[in-house]
């Protein structure tokens, strides 16, 4: 065992764990439920590094990260992430200090992060997409002169780093972790991005201070003090940020604490979740490190359950589908844009056409909602290219999209595994339910109306949950002043800011932001989703539908027919505007435009991966746009029996 090793052991067992003084209130909660959370407040409050390294004391052998060929076991990197806490430590950060960064998916990463844990900071992680002006703010707020950045951020954000408090730069190289310099994977890569070292341009570009890796890790072999800090479960872990849909550039920064990643990923344990074990599955970390989706349901669940986590430093729409037959991951989180795109290449790039993923057991929709045409559609894709079937003989395999959910203030709260496989039980298919979002049992949800009432089963109203993983607030102290709510019963719960239901199976079905609805002349409020719903009743052959409004106040429904539908174009423009002319009011026809998409073109995606609705929004009424009486006249459909909605 390696001398540093030893004594990160050493240091790690001279922090006693003590009971946590704040305890997380239990009351309604199961049996089962209430023991893991005590079992969290008396032996785990402490720092997310101490939970991650005791759980895998014992697995140290086992191979922790994948990167480009390269296997790094999981006391490899704990040996790295504690010399680069003692590079930290001397450059004088310490308990409480806030340390930005903005690094993509690499190794270089994970050592950070844990390295910042275990020395009690806590990290900042910005992406290269914030606006500059944020970029400088946030910066300067951290108080940090050093930020630790990759060498493929660099050139994006170069900007915001020079008029900022910042001197001086640790920069890691996306090449620093190749197994003998070497990427057996290079002509791959070629094809969309230059996997090379940038460092020696980025010293002749910045006149500051310039730390390689190894310059910085140099650093603390001159540290000899104490390394370890004790941390309480309820100290703050990180800062990370929204998908910045409301506010394109300006995302919400939210900050999390230990309790937050150790509850999400002791509840992920098959003892307590009821679902299956992630014991020996390789997880894809490829969403970008500055969301709380990845570090939380990505990379801390991954080490928890002792997996293998496989590192993709590129994110991107289009690499992603080359990116799965890189890393063969068995459990991928992705946004339905992700999915979309690489179901559209199985089924009409010729270069995909004979590709298969044996490998890909739990493919998982995070991030946004799947309409059921969506998911009709990725499960058929995943059936002709055999997901899962390394496990199972194919046609046997049981891969369907999996739903996981929960905003970045709540963490990752809500997960449906196998969703149309569970709606094919006899009792879903006797009541013809269609599943929403599971809560994770120590999460507390409810649907208020506008008076703090809780709403009936299938009545739609503000989703709010309370449980361990919500955020300790945002980092814009305004913004917190509107996060929670309190009901009519006086209990305070986190506003989730979504319309949603919760069916008589006690699911949630997320339906859209509050007040994304047109108010009518008489006074009543339609909500964007009722619109899209009388749309995608035909699942068949209608697979997606976004409506945006116009900045003049019309209406545009986004629509995009199934790959595979039963019938032609024409037809199924007959059905939609049938069921529109029987459901919606005449006052919203008259402002109601119609936009055809194509499988190819689809919809376009946030950085974050999420569709962009302001973009189509913005994008306003295009050649390809027809307004609605237009459209109708075109086709003329049949008019029928009137259709009503719940």
């Amino acid at each position: 065992m390696e001398k540093s090793l030893i004594h990160l052991i050493e240091e790690i067992n001279s922090l006693n764990t003590e009971e946590s003084n704040k305890k997380y209130n239990t009351k309604g909660l199961s049996p089962k439920v209430r023991k893991a959370i005590e079992d969290i407040e008396k032996n785990r409050n402490h720092s997310w590094f101490i939970e991650m390294f005791n759980r895998n004391k014992n697995n140290l052998d086992k191979p922790a990260i994948k990167y480009r060929g390269n296997k790094i076991t999981y006391a490899e990197m704990f040996t790295k992430a504690y010399e680069y806490a003692k590079s930290l430590k001397q450059m004088g950060y310490g308990k409480n200090s806030e340390i930005p960064i903005c690094i993509t998916n690499i190794p270089e990463f994970i050592y950070m992060f844990l390295a910042t844990s275990l020395i009690g900071a806590k990290v900042n992680i910005v992406a290269d997409w914030f606006a500059e002006e944020y970029l400088i703010d946030i910066f300067n707020k951290t108080k940090s002169k050093t930020i630790f950045i990759d060498d493929l951020s660099y050139s994006t954000i170069k900007g915001a780093i020079k008029k900022s408090n910042i001197k001086n730069i640790v920069c890691f190289s996306l090449t620093d972790s190749l197994k003998d310099g070497i990427n057996p994977y290079q002509s791959i890569d070629n094809l969309f991005h230059k996997f090379e070292n940038n460092i020696n341009n980025i010293k002749t570009d910045f006149t500051g201070t310039l730390l390689g890796v190894n310059e910085f890790l140099n650093l603390g072999k001159n540290f000899n003090g104490k390394v370890a800090e004790k941390v309480d479960l309820d100290d703050v872990c990180s800062i990370t940020y929204t998908s910045g849909t409301t506010k394109p550039g300006y995302p919400k920064g939210v900050i999390h604490s230990n309790r937050s990643y150790i509850t999400l990923s002791r509840f992920k344990e098959a003892d307590v979740s009821g679902m299956p074990t992630m014991k020996n599955l390789t997880v894809l970390a490829h969403i970008p490190t500055d969301t709380h989706m990845e570090l939380s349901c990505a990379i801390s669940d991954t080490f928890y359950c002792k997996c293998e986590l496989a590192l993709e430093p590129f994110y991107s729409n289009e690499w992603f589908p080359y990116s799965l037959v890189i890393n063969k991951p068995n459990f991928v989180p992705a946004s339905a844009g992700f999915w979309g795109t690489l179901c559209k290449k199985l089924t009409f790039d010729p270069v995909f056409e004979n590709v298969n993923m044996p490998y890909l057991m739990i493919p998982t929709v995070t991030g946004e909602g799947l309409s059921e045409g969506e998911e009709k559609f990725f499960n058929q894709t995943s059936r002709k290219h055999k997901f899962g079937t390394e496990k199972l003989p194919f046609p046997l395999a049981p891969v369907t999209f999996s739903i996981g959910g929960g905003t970045t203030e709540s963490s990752g709260i809500f997960v449906t595994l196998y969703k149309s496989l569970q709606e094919k039980k006899l009792n879903h298919l006797i009541k013809n339910q269609k599943l929403g979002l599971t809560p994770h049992k120590f999460v507390d949800v409810a649907v208020l109306d506008e008076n703090g009432n809780f709403c009936k089963n299938n009545e739609p109203g503000l989703l709010v949950a309370n449980s361990p993983c919500e955020m300790i607030g945002y980092t814009d102290e305004e913004l917190n002043k509107n996060t929670h709510v309190v009901d009519n019963n006086g209990k305070k719960w986190l506003s989730l800011g979504t319309y949603s239901y919760i069916d008589d199976t006690g699911r949630v079905k997320m339906k859209g932001r509050m007040g994304s609805y047109i108010t009518l002349s008489d006074g009543q409020k339609l909500p964007y989703y009722l619109i899209e719903d009388i749309i995608l009743l035909d699942t068949k052959n209608v697979m997606s539908c976004s409506v945006v409004k116009e900045k003049d106040g019309n209406i545009v429904c986004h629509i995009e027919l199934q790959p595979f539908k039963k019938k032609k174009e024409e037809e199924c423009c007959k059905g939609i505007i049938g069921r529109i002319e029987k459901t919606l009011p005449e006052e919203i026809k008259n402002n109601l435009f119609i936009r055809m998409r194509d499988n190819i073109e689809s919809f376009p995606l946030d950085p974050s991966g999420k569709r962009s609705l302001s973009t189509l929004s913005k994008t306003g009424i295009d050649d390809k746009t027809i307004q609605y009486d237009e459209f109708k006249n075109k086709l003329n459909p049949q008019q029928g029996k009137k259709l009503v909605l719940k």
